[in-house]
């Protein structure tokens, strides 16, 4: 019986090896078997070469006022590469990103909007926000891929408050634009305590909500479907962690916190496991003293799988760390200020 059990699920295996992106995350739902295994480095790097699927990151910086988004693929063994975005009708700057291999981004110059798809070289430009309001921060969650569906979230600022909520809230507006309609419409406004706000850059889309770390040390959540939001505090405390650098990402598909001490030379990573109640737990401590000592200021940008983390710099490098083996590859993207890391 065991045997026949191995069988099967070594059949699974290589079929999930070469299949689809899409049908890999139907049974990461199903099994928590096959979530485990498909996050893994051995797993990632056969559905790689198997399928010819390219994940990774863009990673966006700017040079003499111009953005460049160089790719790095996940696979660290390759090389960065340039992904054209020559396609556009004018140069842009990338805003939100999904899995699925879809880009809003923003033309400056002419201060308009696209939803682009590089691997094909398809776009569309949409309808303009209220653009006199100046933006804090969009989203961007596909609902179906084939024909495709898209949501977009805008958080802008109000051009007036009342003197009592000038004194009690940090107000939001919020637009959402449905592309199977072609509008945007206005959504009830959020209302953050006073002194509370969004940190900008600090996005994780999972379970069907955007989050955001804010600058009391707390993670805002927006439910893009529901158009409902909340509030909840991180697994440290604001007083524990004054002095480390954390931040929000997506590890195995769950939202996670990683904090860094860099007087200790360890990182954290926390994973919310209730997502319902809120409930954190810590996976990993991680001594990255061997990247730190070549690389002090390095902070993780995102999990490329279920042991290697990309780590960042404000300028020149990213890195490859697999915290299981200790092993690290480095790529120079250039000189560029980072403007932020994006999925896709």
């Amino acid at each position: 019986m065991d045997s026949a059990r191995d069988l099967c699920r070594d059949a699974i295996y290589e079929v999930l090896t070469r299949s689809s992106m899409e049908f890999v995350g139907k049974w990461r739902l199903l099994s928590k078997e096959y979530n485990k295994l498909t996050y893994e480095s051995l797993f990632t790097r056969l559905h790689s070469q198997r399928t010819n699927i390219v994940s990774g990151f863009f990673i966006q910086s700017m040079i003499k006022n111009k953005y460049q988004v160089p790719f790095v693929s996940t696979d660290a063994v390759k090389t960065h590469m340039q992904i054209p975005f020559d396609f556009l009708p004018e140069h842009v700057e990338i805003v939100s990103s999904t899995n699925q291999g879809v880009l809003l981004c923003h033309a400056h110059n002419k201060s308009c909007y696209y939803v682009c798809i590089p691997s094909i070289q398809q776009w569309q430009k949409i309808p303009n926000p209220k653009t006199r309001y100046d933006t804090i921060e969009f989203g961007l969650m596909i609902e179906r891929s084939k024909p495709l569906r898209y949501k977009i979230v805008r958080f802008s600022k109000p051009k007036f408050r009342s003197y009592k909520e000038f004194y009690m809230y940090q107000c939001i507006r919020v637009e959402l634009f449905e592309s199977a309609i072609w509008k945007w419409k206005l959504s009830d406004e959020v209302k953050l305590p006073h002194e509370e706000s969004i940190h900008r850059m600090t996005k994780v889309s999972v379970n069907g909500s955007f989050h955001w770390l804010t600058w009391k040390g707390n993670v805002f959540a927006f439910d893009i479907k529901r158009e409902s939001h909340c509030l909840f505090p991180l697994p440290l405390s604001t007083s524990e962690g004054n002095d480390k650098d954390i931040r929000l990402t997506d590890y195995k598909g769950k939202l996670a916190m990683t904090c860094i001490d860099r007087e200790k030379n360890f990182m954290e990573v926390w994973i919310m496991e209730d997502h319902d109640r809120k409930r954190w737990s810590k996976r990993h401590s991680i001594n990255i003293g061997v990247l730190t000592r070549k690389k002090p200021h390095v902070s993780p940008l995102a999990f490329c799988n279920a042991d290697v983390v990309l780590m960042g710099e404000y300028f020149h490098d990213v890195i490859f760390l697999n915290f299981k083996t200790r092993h690290i590859d480095m790529l120079r993207l250039g000189r560029g200020l980072l403007h932020g890391c994006f999925p896709f």
